[in-house]
């Protein structure tokens, strides 16, 4: 279904939560109220294809946080009108005060919800004593007060004809407009009403249920006895605001806004769901709502102070209103306070003339109407008194300033030296400290100072966006086209160098040829950059074409890049040539940039080369020019005197000295014919690199490229890829994005893991910041007619299937045997006599155990050094793998330990069971391995298509670096979950449900990897006999019960843990007392009795453990006929 409407902008308009939002009745004007009382107007200024609002007027407004704004007639001119607790304020569009009205004594005390009505100029509001109407009427003021039975209203709204009130008892009740006179009413129920809207004959109102369960109801006033239309599927919890309008080009169809925290609904009146559901706006809650008159424009506030304007798919123009108006501006925006006629229409008052400010800022550069009115300013001269003076211009010198405790905004107020505590003593030093302190701010600048729209700012590091539960994230609101590209991890310092892995996996769309060549490539060193590259793009295919169908088996759109970067700091070019040293500036950012791309192609060239010198087993090279297919695809190839020169070159740099892109490069070329005695070319490649731009200058690569060669033909180019960078200056190290072509002339931008939908280039530019200097770096042109290799035709869009090539790596690991000091020893025994004992549908448990990495973050203000304050980094340390074809079938084909090469902040041994040394191949004593090796093992078993069983997962693999299809993956944490819900732990899953004891003391991978394998065997069995959902509401009650502990296990083991850990829950009194009147095995069986009643009445529970040694094992039996046969890990009584 289409979306009802696309986004055109939005702003910053406050610094509290936005309370409400309306549209102006006569001006091009968008009126916005925040928590603090400020009231702020911006019109809307159109520039090409984009829409840009600017602000108008800025003024405080009321005491409190108006959950509304009106317009009321006066004088021949509209007024705004807000309310405050006790008195009525009306506003000129420019923030002068016109009307000052306090509550007439004889109506209410307090103002709690306000509403007014342009066409009539009546104001209601809801107080201590009911429902008031006041109406201006030549001078005089008329009102009207009618008491309201319900203890508590929450929703006010009134139409021309309507007044109507909700209240927390789920009563409606409908007065008359002009007399309040009671029309009807919705009688109370057990749903509290939210909010409402009305319009015309109709009402809607959103309810919601104790359970929170949300729903709004339809009614027709001329009949309120029972609802017309019921929406379902509303999101749970609070709804905060409705609003109904007409759809324009559908006018027998009312729709209206639902706004929830989590973003807002499209809703129509005579269908059972919302039309529409948006993921959440950006961040925040979604507060205030309102619909222009012309039914063409809506906008959204949220409590983050931004709203965020929509216009109908089928609008043509710029404008919000039918007939555009724009208002007059302002020639003098000062502000007074004394009560004088203005001398103009704009609403502001210029009889007094301008002051000059109490500050030394330039007054150019100063907002004063952004200014809030009550701050005070500090005189604290040499001759002056310590006196606190008001300042008609509400600021002050940053010298100065004594903060204010009771005032609110003082927190957020501009300091213009905020470097004056830090500049030290010595004279001598101040400027070059002031220098330095500025660079430092402008580098740890992330927003766009320019007004634009923040698609290429640097975005936050995922690692922080979302740390454990990363799979639940919505990735997909960051990427507009999941199933062409995937974003990239940027959590780490070096990850500016991603829009060159995007430029070779996206170059020459459909063929995709380059990326077709790196997935074919395969060896046994351990560090291989054209290796890992190849474990990215794979990762990537599978993650795109998972979002190509339903989107419950979409993958989360970005994948990992840290293994690259730690393979490529072993790599002799790379750590040489210090790309990974801080830039020091703008040019040195660019500089590093033209540095990789040299040394990646020349490396991946090198890496294709080497392919026969380190081969994998058996796994052979698609065809015999395998090797040179870098050189023949990137590389010009030159004859020196009638030979043909050894080395290709890569790239091409066009001097800075050229006006244009394709001028200078054809340039260079003839440079190098007319040089025919010494160096010719032989042929141009099928893609060009073009570094530009070393110095930031203003070099535009163009759509196409056309090269022409006297007495040869002439080469087509279409550009594929452009990697800019942005900087706010020459001092500032700025950001990489890129354009990446998706289909014809149509591009994307990628910056990072954000993707934005594909369009014309000139539309791309358009949302570059205008006051951020930008420039080309590194352009991809390929030939128009490339294909992709013969042996690559058939891939349909997926990786090539290794289980054949990796399959013999699961029996005989051959990139183990360097790592370990006694392989005899050390080397895992597999239990398979060949690879081809794994079949397509077989389960694979899997577990995954990790350790705390000492690797530097992207994080200015550690200068990229490690900061325990962040959120730490997770490496791989063991990846246990258990084989099972039926029940009691549990083979462990994968044990390793994973060579980690950083250094290790935390081995968290009692959750990972790994201790120092395990993971060293001079100390090991365990089935020490590569990252590489463990990677493929785990992609062989993807590829064979057996199923992985697991607890956790989404983690699992995430840290494994491996994408693996939904279909795939069997998570027992999903399974036994309710939602809305908490997510149960492993270890109480097993205790509860099959009554066994894991992970006490040290975590081990191979028994949690066996005891999901069995959760998930008793979650079939449960599913067949139709018992599993009474027996997870049964787990539930009792983890409610219990805390969600697990009581203690009479091995002194656990005893011991739980013993030294300060605070627990499990050593605290009331839970041990329960320990010691009720036995484990008691337990344990009252809650299988319990679930195995509600399949079979006369069923009995039997529990036996047999043996007390660690060869020993227990049986678990049950009356269904289950047996379960569980080796021992540890002395058990």
């Amino acid at each position: 279904m289409n979306i009802p409407w696309v986004f055109r902008g939005g702003a910053a308009a406050a610094v509290g939560a936005i309370t409400a939002v309306e549209f102006d009745p006569e001006l091009e004007l968008l009126w916005v109220c925040d928590s603090f009382g400020n009231l702020m107007s911006f019109t809307v200024q159109p520039h090409n294809e984009t829409t840009e609002w600017a602000v108008y007027s800025s003024f405080s407004a009321s005491t409190r946080s108006p959950s509304s704004i009106g317009f009321i007639p006066i004088a021949g001119e509209c007024m705004v009108t807000v309310p405050d607790r006790e008195v009525i304020r009306g506003f000129k569009r420019g923030g002068v005060p016109i009307m000052c009205l306090p509550l007439p004594s004889d109506t209410q005390n307090y103002i709690d919800l306000f509403q007014a009505n342009t066409h009539t100029g009546s104001m209601y509001f809801v107080g201590d004593v009911g429902l008031t109407r006041l109406v201006l009427q030549e001078g005089e003021t008329k009102r009207h007060t009618v008491p309201v039975e319900e203890p508590t209203i929450v929703a006010l709204k009134q139409f021309d004809q309507w007044v109507v009130t909700g209240s927390t008892s789920g009563t409606i009740n409908v007065f008359d407009a002009n007399d309040l006179s009671s029309v009807g009413s919705v009688s109370p129920s057990r749903n509290r009403v939210m909010t409402l809207d009305v319009m015309g004959n109709t009402i809607a109102a959103a309810f919601v249920e104790r359970s929170g369960t949300g729903f709004v109801k339809v009614f027709d006033v001329r009949k309120l006895g029972e609802e017309v239309y019921m929406i379902k599927d509303i999101f749970p919890g609070n709804t905060t605001q409705m609003r109904l309008y007409l759809d324009s080009f559908r006018p027998t169809q009312t729709r209206a806004f639902l706004l929830t925290p989590q973003g807002y609904h499209i809703i129509q009146l005579d269908l059972e769901k919302p039309v529409y559901s948006s993921g959440g706006i950006i961040e925040g809650s979604s507060t205030a709502v309102s619909v222009s008159r012309n039914r063409m424009c809506a906008v959204v506030g949220n409590d983050k102070g931004h709203f965020f304007a929509l216009s109908h798919p089928a609008k043509r123009d710029e404008y919000i209103m039918s007939n555009f108006i724009q208002p007059v501006k302002p020639k003098q925006p000062s502000f007074t306070q004394c009560w004088v006629s203005p001398n103009g229409d704009n609403g502001f008052d210029e009889s007094c003339a301008s002051l000059g400010l109490a500050s030394n800022w330039p007054e150019d550069d100063y907002m004063i109407l952004k200014v809030p009115q009550k701050l005070r300013c500090v005189n604290l001269g040499p001759y002056a008194s310590h006196s606190i003076v008001p300042n008609q211009w509400g600021f002050i010198r940053a010298d100065s300033y004594l903060i204010d405790t009771k005032e609110k905004l003082s927190a957020i107020i501009p300091n213009p030296y905020p470097f004056n505590t830090q500049l030290g003593n010595d004279p001598g030093r101040v400027q070059e400290l002031l220098l330095e302190f500025r660079k430092d701010m402008k580098r740890k600048h992330k927003v766009s100072r320019g007004g634009g729209t923040g698609e290429y700012d640097p975005m936050e590091d995922s690692l922080q966006v979302c740390y454990s539960m990363q799979h639940k994230l919505d990735w997909r609101s960051y990427n507009e086209i999941p199933h062409h590209v995937a974003g990239m991890d940027n959590s780490f310092p070096e990850s500016w160098l991603t829009p060159i892995l995007q430029s070779l996996y996206l170059c020459q769309p459909p063929e995709f040829p380059i990326r077709r060549v790196i997935l074919r490539h395969l060896c046994r060193r351990e560090f291989c950059m054209t290796c890992e590259i190849a474990i990215i793009f794979a990762n990537i295919m599978i993650t795109a074409s998972s979002a190509s169908g339903l989107k419950e088996a979409a993958l989360p759109p970005i994948v990992q890049v840290g293994n690259l970067i730690r393979t490529l700091r072993q790599i002799r070019t790379f750590a040489t040539s210090n790309v990974f040293q801080k830039a020091k500036n703008r040019d040195d950012a660019v500089a590093k940039m033209h540095l990789v791309q040299r040394l990646i192609l020349e490396t991946l060239h090198k890496d294709l080369q080497d392919q026969k010198g380190y081969p994998f087993m058996k796994y052979q090279p698609p065809s015999p020019e395998y090797e040179n297919s870098i050189a023949s695809f990137f590389g010009t190839e030159f004859t020196v005197n009638g030979r043909i020169h050894v080395e290709p070159r890569f790239f091409w740099e066009v001097p800075a000295s050229a006006l244009k892109v394709d001028e200078g490069l054809q340039h260079l070329l003839k440079q190098l014919e007319a040089c025919k005695d010494q160096v010719q070319i032989k042929r141009l490649p099928p893609i060009i690199v073009l570094l530009l731009n070393p110095e930031h200058n203003n070099l535009k690569p163009p759509t196409s490229l056309k090269i022409s060669r006297s007495n040869k033909e002439d080469y087509n180019y279409v550009l594929n890829s452009n990697i800019i960078h942005l900087a706010d200056d020459i001092e500032d190290v700025g950001n990489f994005v890129s354009h990446q072509r998706i289909k014809d002339d149509l591009f994307a931008l990628v910056n990072d893991y954000r993707v934005t939908s594909p369009m014309k280039i000139t539309e791309l530019e358009h949302l570059i910041p205008a006051l951020r200097s930008y420039s080309a770096v590194v352009i991809y042109y390929a030939l128009d007619q490339l294909t992709a290799p013969p042996y690559a035709h058939q891939d349909n869009n997926l990786p090539p299937n290794m289980w054949p090539i990796l399959g013999p790596l699961l029996v005989e690991d051959v990139l183990a045997k360097g790592l370990q000091r006694n392989p005899a020893r050390q080397q895992f025994k597999s239990p398979l006599s060949s690879h081809t004992d794994i079949q397509p549908g077989d389960l694979v448990a899997i577990d995954a155990e990790y350790v705390v990495l000492k690797w530097p973050h992207k994080d200015e203000e550690a200068d990229f050094v490690y900061s325990a304050h962040r959120k730490p980094r997770m490496g791989l340390a063991r990846v246990s793998c258990v084989l099972s074809r039926e029940d009691g079938d549990e083979r462990t084909i994968v044990d390793d330990y994973v060579h980690i090469l950083e250094e290790i902040d935390d081995y968290v041994t009692q959750f990972s069971g790994i201790h120092p040394g395990d993971l060293d191949p001079l100390q090991s004593t365990k089935n020490l391995t590569s990252f590489k090796s463990t990677c493929l093992k785990l992609r062989a078993l993807a590829d064979a298509g057996v199923v992985f069983v697991g607890h956790g997962l989404s983690q699992d693999f995430r840290v494994c670096n491996i994408a693996i299809p939904k279909k795939q993956i069997i998570d027992t944490l999903e399974l036994f979950h309710v939602k809305g819900g908490r997510f149960l732990s492993l270890r109480f899953l097993m205790f509860h449900i099959l009554g066994e004891r894991v992970q006490e003391g040290e975590h081990d991978s191979i028994e949690d990897a066996r005891a999901s394998l069995r959760l998930y065997r008793k979650y079939v069995q449960l599913q067949k006999e139709g018992t599993f959902e009474n027996a997870l509401n049964k787990i539930m009650a009792k983890g409610a019960e219990t805390s969600w502990f697990v009581p203690e296990s009479r091995s002194g083991a656990f005893n011991d843990i739980s013993e030294s850990m300060t605070g627990s829950m499990i050593s605290s009194t009331v839970y041990v007392s329960r320990g010691a009147n009720v036995s484990d095995g008691e337990t344990t069986k009252e809650i299988l009795e319990d679930v195995s009643h509600l399949a079979k009445e006369e069923s009995e529970v039997e529990v036996e453990v047999e043996g007390t040694s660690k060869s020993e094992g227990k049986t678990i039996k049950t009356g269904a006929g289950s047996t379960s046969s569980i080796p021992a890990t540890e002395t058990t009584s």
